[in-house]
């Protein structure tokens, strides 16, 4: 074949292909940087008939190419660790001169990495940076600056002036294209969690993104994080274009097009303008039932035919529905015309003599009906440079919309390529070059323009490239009836720095009602990028509330000054304040300032009137819980948790806070309330309860907890918990304990499985660990499984002896994870390696056993009975409903499975059944912490903030750690879904469940309106 896995591919203006082409190896990224397995092939079609015939090796050792552009005469690739510019100087198609011209950037080679280039309309190249950080340095090879998160990164061609263009905590973005007005869309992997949410995005100028809460430390936020144009649910999203030509379906032009790995499919969305952004609609394209069907990336000819890249069966690093590579599974590149489309002529314009055309025919060609033929007389216009200015403004004054639209890219790419000579020249200190300032004047005509997309296009180019000429007209388009239009000038704004426009971008707050959240960032990131702090204060006092929310959120971003020089009293103003927005966003702003923490009572009282939302109900949560040692706050607390008329929300809002602190001193207020609540015949209410007096210093309650304690009509873990607070040893438990817990674990109750994850993650005694080997021969695999963790902790040979032969009795050991087991035993003594290695060999023999069993199973995909499958799902039989959701059904702790059967085959489902730990779904990973009292949890991370981190187990409530209080927090390879299911369930019935998961393909509506 000519390629074998192929990934991306783009066009040359030649009409010849360039693909990244995979050797079919899943290697780690050291593994990648030594080995170089994968290369670049340039196809070529020799005889014109649409198919390939002709393959070179253009660059070879190459780490994970992943895309690609080509631009006069190079191909400009994201290879991690670094942006690559490739030439061919010779002519014989292999790439002999290499250049960095961007790096570096982290890459763990599981593809969540760098993606691109794209060349955008500015003529800037673009690429996306998935979540493994960057570091760039200087020419000394000092780091100027280092970041974690995922990025939307722009340069020159040369690959100067770097910018983040928007970034976040989204897993993955994959690629980006371009509107006909120079928006930046693109698609991302795992841009929301829980559930997973692979999303189409409008990038936008210095936007922040969900949704690691952490990265935001490095963003200059504007509010809420901004959201999605479109969910497309968890697929597994890849490549991404905007369909330029409309060869296939005139309608369908400037839709975008996208393709789902997972599900093998490729999709058109229908984009309408919504606001200042977009809202859209997914057509199905194409799909397939081969589940070896994987396509990567799109690619439009000249001739508007699409090329679809499949990548075939070898990747698995990350990937959701499969953990085993099928490299002889190969890929493909596959052409989709429409019947009887129409052949057009020179597609590309190679007929052209490109070089003889003067300024005035390349102005014509802008308009061209062949759009290859437009965008290669925009950039060729851009070659000409100042000689082509003229023509161009002409352009822009008198000609169709089109020939202005291509006219103002040219100019744009024009400015860009002065100020790059400018840099290369060491000019920089010196005036403004006359093409740029001639070709930015013939912009600002376009201003003007009496069409607004061609109005936006120049508006754009002032957000590319400042022209402080622009700005009387750019302030006069805040006030445009186009919210696109209204956005990018106030983008322009921001980037042009001038602080007499910060009053005209305050008062463009002042009417919110026809301002949507995209708006409303770009004009509050712009008074940011402006960072005047005394100007911008004058908005605090400002009679529009809008006007001081604004205010006050670009205050808190500055760096001008820390914090825009704001008070606490500045905030506690607008905290009273009746506009919901502004209220929440004084709390929000008031909660990062640690030494406002006495002013706090003030704060939490009105907020705790207006928790309405979940957003204001974490900061109130936060809030009580931070300044819990003020006595104003313990007072306030007391007192509602002791008034009857609080609502029960409000209550439970504030045992949450109390359990979140830590070796809290009891307030005289608190006794009362608390003790009534542990008295009551509710049992969630004595669970929070208890919850809440564990992070308590007091022995007040001690009689009442024993009491609780040795109550045999209450549930057994609630009485251990009682137990354990009264024991006053957060992370520890007593002996007493330990045996109503082994109890709960030998006697096949349905708790025995919290008791035994209980047991595992508590930091035990010598003693202790004893015990607990003697109930290891019985113990189901699922119990078993937690039991042993604390063993990974101990060094003590007798220790591991006892382990080691208890293990080997244990019924149930083969149901064991083979990494998990392992990582225990490693630190054993040697004398001991012998035989437990014999027992690690029995699990992985179980486990290549399951391997061979998928086959057998196989047949039963397809046979079974919805309806029996849905009951079984949701009966205790098969626990499936404790860790994951169905609608409205079922618990958050794994993956929402409401539309699983839109996007995993049935091979998939089995395989992640019957091996759970070999088909980890990407961010559900799971985590070992290991706390500073010697507690280790294993589980999933829901949440992680600059000071804390969630941890969601097996069973029970997520569990908020402060990061002060971890020692250790380290990836997992053992899935948190427990081995041995396929085993508790009949062939039949588990035929049944994964008949009902197939089903599951669409959200209900209450579900979809929800989302």
């Amino acid at each position: 074949p000519l390629v074998e896995h192929p990934t991306f591919a783009t066009f040359d203006d030649q009409g010849k292909l360039y693909v990244c082409n995979n050797a079919g190896v899943n290697l780690s990224a050291a593994d990648l940087e030594a080995q170089l397995p994968n290369s670049i092939n340039l196809l070529e079609d020799i005889d014109g008939d649409g198919k390939f015939d002709k393959s070179t090796v253009f660059a070879d050792k190459m780490t994970f190419p992943m895309g690609g552009v080509w631009h006069d005469g190079s191909l400009y690739v994201a290879s991690p660790p670094n942006i690559w510019r490739l030439t061919d100087t010779s002519g014989d198609g292999i790439a002999d001169k290499r250049d960095i011209i961007v790096d570096r950037f982290g890459f763990t080679g599981n593809a969540a990495s760098i993606h691109g280039c794209f060349l955008g309309p500015d003529g800037r190249l673009y690429w996306c940076d998935g979540y493994h950080g960057h570091e760039f340095k200087n020419k000394d090879g000092n780091v100027i600056i280092s970041r974690k998160g995922s990025y939307i990164f722009s340069s020159t061609i040369a690959g100067t002036d770097v910018r983040r263009h928007s970034g976040g905590g989204m897993d993955n973005p994959v690629e980006v294209d371009f509107t006909s007005a120079g928006e930046v869309l693109g698609t991302v992997n795992i841009f929301y969690t829980r559930p997973r949410v692979d999303c189409l995005v409008h990038w936008l100028h210095g936007g922040a993104y969900p949704h690691r809460e952490q990265v935001l430390t490095e963003l200059q936020t504007t509010g809420p994080v901004l959201g999605p144009i479109h969910r497309f649910g968890h697929v597994a999203i890849s490549g991404t274009l905007r369909y330029r030509s409309g060869a296939l379906n005139q309608q369908w032009r400037d839709n975008m097009f996208a393709t789902f790995f997972n599900s093998g499919k490729v999709v058109r969305v229908e984009l309408e303008r919504s606001g200042a952004t977009y809202s859209a609609v997914q057509r199905e394209f194409i799909s397939s039932e081969n589940r070896e069907f994987h396509p990567t990336d799109l690619v439009e000819d000249a001739d508007g035919s699409l090329l679809v890249v499949d990548t075939g069966g070898w990747f698995y690093r990350g990937c959701p529905t499969s953990q085993f590579a099928r490299p002889d599974v190969l890929g493909a590149i596959y052409r989709v015309r429409r019947d009887g489309m129409t052949t057009q002529i020179d597609p590309r314009g190679n007929r052209l003599d490109w070089p003889a055309q003067t300024p005035a025919q390349l102005a014509q060609l802008l308009g061209d009906p062949r759009y290859a033929v437009r965008q290669r007389a925009i950039f060729e216009s851009a070659a000409r440079g100042q000689s082509a200015i003229t023509t161009l403004r002409q352009t822009i004054e008198r000609s169709d919309i089109l020939n202005r639209q291509g006219a103002i890219w040219a100019l744009t790419s024009i400015v860009g390529k002065a100020i790059v000579a400018e840099e290369q020249s060491n000019q920089t200190n010196q005036n403004t070059s006359t093409g740029q300032l001639a070709a930015q004047e013939a912009i600002r005509i376009a201003l003007g323009d009496r069409n607004p997309l061609v109005q936006q296009i120049a508006v754009r180019s002032f957000s590319t490239y400042p022209d402080p000429l622009a700005k009387p007209q750019l302030i006069h388009l805040l006030k445009s009836e186009h919210p696109e239009i209204r956005r990018e000038a106030a983008t322009a704004l921001g980037r042009l720095g001038d602080p007499t426009a910060i009053e005209h971008l305050l008062a463009a707050l002042a009417n919110p009602t026809d301002i949507d959240r995209t708006e409303d960032h770009a004009i509050i990131f712009a008074l940011i990028e402006i960072d005047n702090v005394p100007v911008t204060r004058q908005g605090l006092v400002s009679d529009d509330p809008d006007g001081q929310r604004g205010a006050l959120l670009a205050l808190d971003q500055m760096t001008q000054a820390a914090g825009g020089n704001l008070t606490a009293e500045d905030v506690l103003r607008l905290v009273v304040s009746k506009n919901t927005r502004t209220q929440l966003a004084a709390a929000h702003v008031f909660s990062q300032h640690a030494d406002w923490a006495g002013h706090s009572v003030e704060v939490i009282g009105p907020l705790l009137e207006a928790t309405d939302t979940a957003a204001s109900r974490e900061i109130v949560r936060q809030l009580i819980t931070n300044s819990l040692g003020q006595d104003e706050t313990a007072w306030l607390v007391g007192r509602l948790l002791s008034n009857s008329q609080t609502p029960t929300e409000i209550k439970e809002l504030l045992l949450a806070a109390i359990t979140a602190g830590n070796a809290l001193t009891l307030h005289a207020s608190w006794t009362e309330p608390l003790e009534k609540r542990l008295a009551s015949d509710e049992q969630a209410i004595v669970d929070q309860t208890l919850a809440a007096l564990a992070a308590i210093k007091t022995d007040h309650f001690d009689a009442r907890l024993q009491q609780l304690g040795d109550d045999t009509a209450r549930p057994m873990l609630q009485r251990i918990a009682a137990l354990e607070v009264a024991n006053g040893q957060r992370g520890r438990i007593t002996d007493d304990s330990l045996e109503l817990l082994l109890q709960l674990v030998s006697n096949g109750s349905g708790t025995g499985l919290g008791a035994a994850q209980r047991i595992g993650s508590t930091s035990l005694t010598t003693a202790q660990l004893k015990r607990i080997v003697t109930v290891f021969p019985r113990a189901r695999a699922a119990h078993l499984t937690e039991l042993i963790r604390p063993y990974e902790r101990s060094s003590d040979p007798e220790i591991a002896k006892l382990f080691v032969n208890s293990i080997a009795t244990a019924q149930n050991v083969t149901g064991v994870p083979p990494f998990l087991f392992g990582n225990i035993i490693k630190r054993f003594p040697q004398d001991l390696l012998p035989a437990a290695n014999e027992v690690l060999g029995r699990i992985r023999i179980a486990e290549q056993d399951k391997l061979a069993s998928l086959d057998k199973l196989l047949p039963l995909v397809g046979t079974g009975d919805i309806s029996r499958g849905e009951n079984i799902f949701f009966a205790e039989k098969s626990k499936c409903a404790a860790c994951h959701r169905v609608g409205e059904r079922g618990s958050r702790i794994g993956p929402d499975l409401t539309t699983i059967g839109a996007n995993r085959a049935g091979h998939d489902l089995l395989e992640s059944i019957v091996l759970p730990s070999s088909t980890i779904v990407r961010d559900f990973e799971p985590y070992n912490i290991v706390t500073n009292d010697g507690r280790v949890l294993a589980g999933l991370i829901v949440r992680q903030t600059a000071d804390s981190v969630t941890i969601q187990q097996q069973t029970g409530d997520p569990i908020t750690l402060p990061r002060k209080d971890i020692d250790e927090m380290v990836a997992g390879t053992v899935s948190i879904m427990p081995n041995g299911l396929d085993k508790a369930l009949t062939e039949s019935e588990l035929a049944d469940v994964i008949a009902y998961l197939l089903s599951l393909r669409k959200l209900s509506n209450n579900e979809a309106a929800a989302q």
